[in-house]
């Protein structure tokens, strides 16, 4: 009965004192957090409790606003941005830092992948989607209007989760809602831009608006100036960029994020507010679902089924094994191009293959190969 009772408490001891591994790039969930009563929380950033350990979270995507005029550039950039007073900055961001912590109460979930949140908090801070129930405190604060589309969005989908390209727009759906019925920091920013503007929203911008990162841009990630491998011309056609400062931004690389550009000497927020939609710090994924993002994980995918959608599809002459016939397939996932690749279709399949996937937008699952030098997708036989 003793020994059956030490086991019992080492198996229990292992459960609930698990170590976080801490893997940057690599998603971990964290269920079963707590918040952590400290100065340094507000709406978007705070400090959180994990078995016996404690870390600061910074929300991916959303900004809330400041709760004090401690960092005063950024006071009067939001102020900028919503067209309202410096004062009504930090009512909104208290009322941000409160709605987050009734939020918090009890147990929440923590999604991340430990990147680096730098910001001008001397805790440590990593990037984090916080999840209660079946809701995201980022779309929560957005619905409530106590939080801006802006900031650093997530590259990949997380465990059980959605691709950012829908996460995204569920943020930005949320963000329009609480401007239509003046909630939050809305019902005094009326004089802003995204208030004017939102009349004026068709349906055709909801596709192109998830492409963005920014409420205040309307720029797709893939025509933004990569500050990491731009050339100083590149670098110069920036608002407020010259020669020198071009040089200081090359000097300083690589970027982990734009908000660091501050720290750039020359480059106050004012600056970096002109251009900071204008910008990313690494070049957007491939579409999902295409033969680009496959070559562009060729390591991992190689020699192993994947699954594309074809956008159409071809005859071709090219040389086949034997038994096989070729195929072109052009792929493109929600409207985006993304490559085409010689396809190998059984002799017995070839004519239902073609018929079949005439349709666009159907998905094909089949072994990515190396032929003589070119990749190739194999449909293989069950």
């Amino acid at each position: 009965m003793r020994m059956l009772l030490i086991v019992l408490c080492f198996f229990s001891l292992s459960l609930t004192g698990r170590a976080v591994e801490q893997v940057e790039g690599v998603w971990e969930v964290l269920a079963g957090c707590r918040l952590v009563s400290s100065p340094i929380n507000d709406g978007d950033s705070f400090l959180v409790k994990y078995g016996d350990e404690t870390f600061t979270f910074r929300l991916y995507y959303v900004d809330a606003l400041e709760t004090n005029v401690s960092y005063i550039d950024r006071v009067r950039e939001q102020a900028r941005y919503f067209a309202i007073p410096e004062e009504a900055v930090t009512d909104a961001g208290n009322l941000a830092k409160d709605f987050t912590r009734k939020f918090l109460r009890g147990e929440f979930t923590v999604i991340t992948k430990w990147e680096d949140a730098r910001g001008s908090s001397r805790n440590k801070r990593y990037f984090a989607l916080i999840e209660k129930g079946d809701q995201f405190l980022s779309i929560e604060l957005m619905r409530a209007g106590l939080a801006r589309l802006y900031g650093k969005p997530t590259e990949d989908r997380w465990p059980g989760g959605v691709t950012p390209r829908t996460f995204l727009g569920r943020l930005k759906n949320s963000e329009r809602a609480a401007q239509r019925e003046e909630h939050g920091i809305w019902a005094l920013a009326t004089g802003s831009m995204q208030m004017s503007g939102l009349e004026a929203l068709s349906a055709a911008t909801e596709a192109s608006d998830a492409s963005e990162l920014n409420g205040s841009g309307t720029i797709p990630l893939k025509e933004r100036t990569n500050i990491n491998t731009a050339s100083s011309l590149e670098l110069q056609t920036l608002p407020g960029i010259g020669p020198a400062l071009a040089a200081r931004i090359i000097g300083v690389r690589p970027i982990n994020s734009i908000e660091s550009l501050v720290e750039v000497p020359g480059i106050s927020a004012n600056t970096l507010a002109g251009f900071s939609h204008m910008v990313i710090t690494k070049d957007p994924p491939p579409p999902a679902l295409t033969v680009a993002f496959y070559q562009a994980e060729l390591d991992t995918y190689l020699d192993q089924e994947v699954t594309v959608r074809v956008a159409s599809v071809a005859q071709s002459d090219a040389a086949s094994p034997e038994s096989f016939r070729s195929v072109v397939l052009q792929t493109a996932y929600e409207g985006e191009d993304g490559g085409q690749i010689t396809a190998y279709i059984p002799d017995e399949f070839y004519e239902s293959f073609l018929n079949y996937y005439r349709e666009p937008n159907r998905e094909f699952t089949g072994l990515l190969y190396s032929r003589e030098g070119e990749i190739v997708m194999v449909y293989v036989r069950k």
